[in-house]
């Protein structure tokens, strides 16, 4: 049988963060900055990654250029 009436410490503790308003205005205000994005348009998102510059799998050794010595 569960025990439905148990409340853990780290529950309480968020609960009781999140019945301050300021805190709730600062997760907004953090949510907005970090994940609600405008609109992206999706052409120029295609044509950045057409004109990215492709790189070799090991990029710290350039093989030669004439490669019939």
């Amino acid at each position: 049988m569960k025990n439905t009436k148990y409340v853990s410490e780290p529950t309480e503790f968020i609960k009781s963060l999140l019945t301050k308003p300021e805190i709730r205005k600062d997760q907004q205000k953090m949510r907005s900055t970090w994940w609600d994005k405008g609109f992206i348009d999706q052409e120029e998102q295609e044509t950045y990654h057409e004109s990215e510059v492709k790189h070799d799998g090991y990029v710290y050794f350039s093989y030669p250029s004439d490669k019939s010595k």
